[in-house]
C-alpha cells in the first residue's frame, strides 16, 4: 500500500460517423504570459480540446519520442483555428526537448475498465497458481502502473460470473482500487455478454474510452453472435476493447480465440494469448502504459 502514499451474423457493421486518430501536432511559441511560469503549460485550440474531451485546467501528456511531460490545459488564440497546433511555454519545450515547429503528440487521460471472468473455472490451478489469484495480482499491476504514469487515467472494474457485477466505478482512488480488485472470486457461469452491456452502461459518455476483458472461457449465457454486436455498439461510441485470453484456447474448456480476436478487430483494440499465467501481471503492465489512441473503422 506504500507505493500510494505519495503526496484510463455477418451483417456489414456501420462505420463511425468520424474516424478519431491522435494526430501530430506543430508546435507554436506559448503566450508572452506564460514565459515565466515554471509549469508546464499546452494550448490547445477549440477544436482538439473537444475532439480530446479537454476543458481548461486539464492534465494531458505531451509525447515525443520517449520523452513525457505531464502539463496543464489552457486555451489557444482564436487565430489559430482549426490547424493541428499546440503552444508551448518555454518550460513545456524545455522539458520535452522540442523547437518551434517541431510536432508532438498528447497522450489525453483515459478512461478504462477491467472487465474480470470470475467464473468457476478461474478457480483452477495452472503452472501452481490459482488462475483467479493470479488475475488479481495482474490487476493491481494495473492499477499501479497506472499510478506511477500520473497521467490521470480513470480506472473501474467490473466482474462477470454467474452475474455481472459493478466491483468499482472508474475513478482515480487508486489504492482503494487496488483494496477492492482484492475481493475477486471465482464461481459460476460466464456472463460475457451481461459484464459488456454493463460496462458499456457506466462508461461515460465522452473522452477516451477502453475496455479490457479477460476470460479463460466462452461465454455461457449468450450466443457469441450476441456478443459480437455489442461490439459493433461499442465501436460506435468509440470504446477500444482490449481482449486477453487466459490459458489455451485449444483446450475443451478453453476460451473462443476467434471470438476475442473479432472483439477487438471490431473495437480497434488488441488481443493477446497468455499461455503462461506467470507472465499475466506483465501483460497487463504493457496495457496499462501502451495505450491506444487510434480509434479504427470496425473492420470490412
Amino acid at each position: 500500500m506504500g507505493l500510494f502514499r505519495k503526496d484510463k451474423e455477418e451483417e456489414k457493421p456501420s462505420p463511425p460517423t468520424t474516424i478519431f486518430q491522435n494526430p501530430s501536432l506543430r508546435v507554436l511559441e506559448g503566450f508572452s504570459s506564460d514565459s515565466e511560469t515554471q509549469e508546464p503549460i499546452v494550448r490547445l485550440t477549440k477544436q482538439l480540446r473537444e475532439r480530446f474531451s479537454l476543458k481548461r485546467g486539464d492534465f494531458v501528456a505531451l509525447r515525443k519520442g520517449e520523452m513525457l511531460v505531464k502539463a496543464r490545459v489552457e486555451v489557444s488564440s482564436a487565430q489559430d483555428g482549426g490547424e493541428n497546433i499546440v503552444r508551448l511555454n518555454p518550460r513545456s519545450r524545455e522539458l520535452l526537448n522540442v523547437s518551434i515547429g517541431d510536432e508532438i503528440e498528447i497522450i489525453p487521460p483515459e478512461t478504462c475498465i477491467l472487465l474480470i471472468d470470475t467464473s468457476g473455472s478461474m478457480a483452477d490451478f495452472v503452472s501452481g497458481i490459482v488462475k483467479m489469484e493470479a488475475t488479481k495480482n495482474a490487476v493491481i499491476e494495473f492499477i499501479r502502473s497506472k499510478f506511477l504514469l500520473t497521467q490521470g487515467d480513470r480506472i473501474g472494474i467490473i466482474s462477470f460470473g454467474e452475474f455481472a457485477t459493478v466491483v468499482e466505478r472508474p475513478s482515480m482512488k487508486y489504492e482503494y482500487l487496488e483494496n477492492r480488485s482484492r475481493t475477486l472470486q471465482a464461481n459460476g457461469s460466464t456472463a460475457m455478454y451481461e459484464g459488456m452491456s454493463l460496462d458499456m452502461d457506466i462508461m461515460p459518455q465522452s473522452g477516451v474510452k477502453r475496455i479490457v476483458l479477460l476470460t479463460d472461457g466462452v461465454p455461457t449465457t449468450t450466443g457469441k453472435f450476441s456478443i459480437i454486436s455489442l461490439a459493433k455498439s461499442a465501436a460506435q461510441q468509440r470504446i477500444v476493447i482490449d481482449t486477453v485470453g487466459v490459458g489455451s484456447p485449444f483446450d475443451f474448456m478453453g476460451y473462443d480465440e476467434p471470438l476475442l480476436r473479432r472483439i477487438a478487430a471490431i473495437t480497434g483494440g488488441t488481443f493477446r494469448r497468455v499461455l503462461d499465467i506467470q507472465e499475466l501481471s506483465d501483460q497487463f503492465r504493457k496495457l496499462a502504459i501502451e495505450k491506444n489512441y487510434t480509434y479504427l473503422l470496425p473492420e470490412k
